[in-house]
């Protein structure tokens, strides 16, 4: 879920309330997967209080825009359950940002006039209309593009509390040997003083399974891939020293640096340090958000969305459990039959999957996707007649949808099921003759008429 919060932080203030109000007013006519996927309300709480149902649903609205109207009616779990993550991951940074940092009235008009301006809308007014027909209130907005900066506003905090130092700009190669106690520790570097080889006492002693057979070695590592004690101790060593005793919650080492050279970053980056802070920030702002997430009471209120959590998480029967009282409450709806089928599946109930499957159709008789999802699962359970059946209906109800009938196209010849290949290839036909005489029709439209003197 980080990779949503990693995005906002590249972004300026500004260019965040635009990308936010852009996404809104120009994506009012949602698609069916938008619709289908959206939650009214009582979705989760995060340390008691319920998250935004209109930012969930404007972060589900993005995503699917990202992955693209190709998607299937399966894959909206997926991106309900990963719009969740991000809508509890805002909510988390924004409660840190409340009590941490302050966004003025004054900062909230600029970046409303920027949004008027980016829009090219003739003024607050006409912003405030496009609001109305979303039954969203200009104060209502307001708030939200407040809670984008703020939210921006702390990230940038704590990325600029992260300082560049000398050691971060290099790498050391090192090696060590771990034992259990302290008193072994000091024999090993009584050996070693007295000219033993490192190497050699790393193979014998050593408890690390990783690096005992080689002799301790470490290869390159930078700052922050080790413990705190570990690294502090293995770069204060110069090129052939080795340390004294060191603890850590592993046990005790005993380290030798034997090598050292300037960082180095994948890409053509150049400038070192500039790339060496971009991850330090980026680590710092990591640690920082994990540790107020692990502190965090997440609950899911919504039993489709629970339903996607237990499923993602491999807990499939609480999942069934959660899908049947999301069906209880809300029995209009296809696509929780499809999930309650898809976990069915999961735990190879075939007979109860396709049960699902069919009541989903029952509903929405109209959707292809739904005939194909239910042939998939007869051509599962070995009873292939029955899935051409599904995918000639599914093609009967794809009307003038090339892109379904060219991939029933593909269904049917892999399956060799010649005859409807053929039926499939004469609808493509069919559809491109269409789209040919539309566009000629357009064309001829679109000339200027000829006028007589």
């Amino acid at each position: 879920m980080l990779t949503f919060l990693r995005k906002k932080m590249k972004t300026i203030m500004i260019v965040v309330a635009v990308l936010f109000a852009a996404s809104m007013f120009y994506g009012i006519g949602m698609s069916r997967w938008r619709e289908r996927g959206r939650i009214a309300r009582g979705l989760a709480k995060v340390n008691g209080k319920e998250i935004d149902p209109f930012r969930y649903n404007e972060i589900l609205s993005r995503l699917i825009r990202q992955f693209g109207e190709e998607i299937q009616p399966q894959d909206l779990a997926f991106i309900q359950n990963l719009a969740l993550g991000q809508a509890v991951d805002f909510t988390l940074i924004l409660e840190e940002a409340k009590r941490n940092v302050r966004i003025s009235g004054r900062e909230v008009d600029l970046a409303l006039e920027s949004i008027v301006k980016q829009e090219k809308l003739s003024s607050k007014k006409e912003l405030e209309n496009a609001l109305k027909r979303m039954g969203l209130s200009m104060p209502r907005f307001r708030n939200m593009i407040k809670d984008e900066m703020l939210v921006q506003k702390m990230v940038n905090k704590v990325r600029q509390e992260v300082k560049v130092t000398p050691d971060d700009l290099r790498e050391v190669r090192a090696s060590h040997i771990l034992v259990t106690t302290e008193s072994e520790a000091e024999e090993i570097l009584g050996e070693l003083k007295a000219g033993k080889d490192f190497a050699s006492l790393a193979k014998k002693y050593s408890k690390d399974p990783g690096t005992a057979g080689k002799g301790g070695d470490l290869g390159y590592f930078t700052t922050g891939a080790m413990v705190e004690p570990f690294e502090r101790a293995a770069f204060k060593l110069k090129v052939g020293e080795t340390s004294k005793v060191v603890k850590t919650q592993f046990g005790y080492h005993i380290i030798r640096v034997v090598d050292t050279q300037l960082r180095k970053f994948p890409g053509e980056e150049k400038d070192i340090e500039k790339a060496a802070l971009a991850e330090k920030q980026e680590k710092a702002f990591r640690k920082w958000f994990l540790e107020i997430k692990n502190k965090a009471e997440i609950e899911i209120i919504s039993p489709e969305l629970k339903g996607h959590d237990f499923r993602f998480k491999g807990r499939i029967w609480e999942a069934i459990q959660e899908y049947k009282a999301a069906i209880s409450q809300n029995p209009a709806n296809p696509y929780l039959h499809i999930y309650l089928g898809d976990a069915y599946g999961t735990v190879g109930k075939s007979e109860l999957a396709i049960s699902e499957y069919k009541a989903a159709i029952e509903i929405e008789g109209g959707s292809p996707e739904l005939y194909i999802i239910l042939a998939k699962a007869y051509e599962k359970a070995d009873q292939k007649d029955l899935a051409v059946k599904e995918y000639k209906r599914a093609s009967l109800v794809a009307g003038d949808n090339k892109a379904m009938h060219e991939r029933l196209l593909k269904i049917f010849q892999e399956l060799k099921a010649w005859k409807e290949v053929n039926r499939e290839k004469a609808e493509i036909a069919r559809i491109e003759k269409k789209e040919k005489f539309e566009k000629e029709l357009r064309g001829e439209e679109q000339k200027p008429s000829s006028t007589s003197d």
